[in-house]
């Protein structure tokens, strides 16, 4: 017997001349499940007509818009938003060249169109959330709301105040009148620097000099006060904390439905949540037209403002206060604010000695303007505990006017089920944490909150369209 031992033998051949035996497509390269297909066939469910009816007869044939969207929804749901990677992925990746028709769109053009679009994407987004409703997800009934902070795309060292600015127009004015003067020494030599041009034309280093004096002078006149700083690349970035880091970032806002569609997403420059918390819940009531009767949210989010307002809109209220996780260890002190017993029918509160605080007053809040009850016990100087419970001669307890509300929502979330429930806060930080890790968005490539909201809406549009693949897969 003979055995072949050469390699031909073992392996399949491999050639990259063989052609094909008929004209290939490209729906060949792409399998049936593929995220591409489900994204081709979301966006073609859009209306572009507003788009369309921008572009002009006129000139080279243009890219549909439709084309350039499938593109950027699949780039931002894989993890890829650069312009450049994008038109680069058209040319090698085959779910690129099945989306772009095996047009090459140019990165310039990708780009051009995310950033002239920003409120029709903010249209897709709700249309893709509409979407999901129409499959049966984004249920009513719960919304779960969070921010993330994310990088702006502006340079620390160009915020200043307003001597700051005022200092760096006199550093430039004197790098003009620098630049005038070597211009003036070389006139004689005319001939040789600008041949057969005029002459006359103005130094590139002159006209970016005159270009950023008159950016610093349009912040100049946006700033009201010396003490604002304002930041020359994205006027709009401010500086937010973020995991123990002070730097230029957006809040960017999200709220959620109990199995994980993203039905409102927008940016802020706020510090603080809470400010976003109605504006939060307005929009994804908005954009899905459902009323939520749940809201969870982490302490950041809560105010006696917010308790009141979705108390009075009939919302049950899963959100802690600032000082529920933090008065536990305290707790353990005899004389805590918590070991002082209400009576109702006295309307006075009984200290651990068994002496009274009795109605005092009413005190306002100056910075807040929230209203409470003062208690205070005039028996405190013949109180041998007196050191124990207060540093002052007094002991004083107040009572904001909504206190009421605080204790309902308290003994809400320390009930068992009330457990369980807020338990599902944490499947927002799971969608962060895919999106800033998994997916690397940590920074934003775009500059104010118009156009920063439109690229996180891209970002949740991502998601939104991923979970609408694992759907279907289901």
């Amino acid at each position: 017997y003979f055995f072949c031992h050469s390699s031909m033998g073992k392996f399949k051949p491999v050639t990259t001349e063989q052609l094909f035996l008929r004209p290939p497509s490209i729906e060949d390269f792409i399998p049936a499940g593929h995220l591409a297909r489900v994204i081709n066939d979301v966006v073609e469910t859009i209306d572009v007509t507003e788009i369309e009816s921008r572009y002009s007869f006129l000139g080279q044939k243009s890219y549909p818009p439709h084309l350039l969207l499938k593109l950027l929804f699949y780039g931002y749901s894989i993890g890829v938003r650069s312009g450049r990677k994008i038109a680069s992925a058209c040319e090698q990746d085959t779910a690129f060249m099945y989306l772009s028709s095996m047009y090459k769109p140019d990165f310039r053009t990708l780009n051009d169109f995310r950033k002239n679009n920003t409120a029709f994407i903010q249209q897709s987004f709700i249309h893709v959330v509409q979407l999901c409703k129409g499959l049966g997800m984004a249920r009513a009934g719960m919304l779960i709301l969070d921010g993330t902070k994310l990088k702006a795309n502006a340079s620390a060292g160009k915020t200043k105040n307003k001597e700051q600015y005022e200092q760096w127009v006199e550093r430039i004015d004197a790098d003009i009148k620098n630049i005038l003067d070597e211009a003036a020494r070389t006139d004689e030599q005319e001939d040789k620097q600008y041949g057969n041009k005029r002459g006359d034309e103005l130094p590139k280093e002159l006209r970016s000099k005159q270009k950023l004096k008159e950016k610093i002078k349009q912040v100049l006149e946006q700033m009201s006060s010396k003490k604002e700083r304002i930041n020359l690349t994205d006027n709009e970035a401010k500086y937010i904390k973020n995991k123990g880091c002070i730097d230029l970032n957006y809040n960017c806002q999200a709220a959620i439905t109990e199995d994980g569609i993203i039905v409102g997403a927008y940016t802020s420059n706020n510090c603080s949540d809470r400010v976003e918390t109605m504006k939060s819940v307005n929009t994804a009531e908005q954009n899905t037209g459902d009323q939520y009767a749940e809201i969870l949210a982490d302490s950041g989010f809560a105010t006696y403002d917010n308790f009141e307002e979705l108390h009075n809109r009939n919302k049950t209220i899963f959100i802690p206060d600032q000082q529920m996780n933090t008065e536990t260890g305290k707790e353990q002190n005899p004389y805590h604010r918590n070991h002082f017993v209400y009576n109702k029918e006295k309307d006075c509160f009984i200290c651990p000695q068994n002496k009274e605080l009795a109605f005092y007053g009413t005190s306002v809040h100056q910075r807040s303007k929230q209203r409470s009850k003062v208690y205070k016990c005039k028996a405190c100087q013949t109180c041998e505990k007196q050191p124990l419970c207060t540093k002052g001669n007094y002991r004083q307890i107040h009572v904001e006017e909504r206190e009421p509300l605080r204790q309902q929502i308290r003994e809400r979330l320390n009930s068992k089920e009330g457990k369980l429930k807020y338990f599902k806060r944490m499947r927002i930080e799971s969608i962060f944490g895919n999106i800033k890790h998994n997916l690397n968005y940590i920074h934003l490539y775009m500059q104010g909150i118009a156009k920063t909201t439109a690229e996180w809406q891209l970002i949740c549009i991502g998601h939104n369209l991923k979970k609408i693949h694992q759907f279907k897969i289901t």
